[in-house]
C-alpha cells in the first residue's frame, strides 16, 4: 500500500496541473494574501496542497462528531508545505528524500548533518527537512491566524495527547497522499 501510494505521488508530481477548478477551490478557501503564499509554492508542492485539502474534506464528512474548525483546517491544509523553498527540492530530489528516509534513515541522517557535503542535496534535503518550521515562520510574517502557523509547524511532530482534531486530520490527509 505504502509502495502504491508514493507511486500516485510520483505520478502526481510530473503530470498533476493546477487548473480552473483547483483555482476557485483555492479562491474559496484562501483570502488574496493567503492565495500569493500558495502561488509562490512550485506546482508539484501546490497539487500536492490542493489534494490534501480536498483529502481533508473527505475525512471531515466521516468525522462529524468532531468539532472542526473547518476554515483554519482548509487554509492550512492549502498552505502546510509553505516552508519548502520553489525551484530548490526538485522531483528527483523529493525521489531520493522519500526512499533514503524510508529504507535508509540512518543514511539520511547522515546527510542531514552535512557529512557527506553540503551540496545542492544537502540543501534540498535540509529545507525538505526544516519546512515546517520555516513554513510556520512565513505564515507568521505573512499575519496569518495563529492556529494556522501551529498547524503548518506541528504536521509533522509526531501525534500526542491533547493534539486538536485539524492537526490529526492535516496529519491523516498529508500521509494518504
Amino acid at each position: 500500500m505504502l509502495l502504491l501510494n508514493r507511486l500516485k505521488q510520483f505520478w502526481h508530481a510530473l503530470f498533476s496541473q493546477v487548473g480552473p477548478e483547483e483555482t476557485a477551490f483555492i479562491k474559496k478557501y484562501l483570502d488574496a494574501r493567503e492565495q500569493s503564499l500558495f502561488w509562490a509554492m512550485d506546482r508539484p508542492t501546490q497539487t500536492h496542497c490542493i489534494r490534501v485539502a480536498r483529502t481533508c474534506l473527505n475525512l471531515l464528512k466521516n468525522c462529524q462528531t468532531l468539532e472542526v474548525n473547518q476554515n483554519i483546517l482548509l487554509k492550512s491544509a492549502l498552505l502546510h508545505d509553505l516552508g519548502k523553498p520553489a525551484r530548490l527540492i526538485k522531483t528527483r530530489d523529493r525521489v531520493l528524500i522519500v526512499i533514503l528516509s524510508t529504507l535508509a534513515p540512518a543514511l539520511y541522517q547522515y546527510i542531514l548533518q552535512g557529512k557527506l557535503g553540503q551540496g545542492r542535496f544537502y540543501r534540498a534535503a535540509a529545507a525538505h527537512a526544516n519546512h515546517c518550521l520555516a513554513g510556520a515562520r512565513r505564515a507568521e510574517q505573512a499575519g496569518l491566524p495563529p492556529a494556522v502557523i501551529y498547524l503548518i509547524a506541528n504536521h509533522h511532530r509526531p501525534e500526542q495527547a491533547g493534539d486538536p482534531p485539524e492537526l490529526t486530520l492535516l496529519r491523516q490527509a498529508d500521509a494518504l497522499n
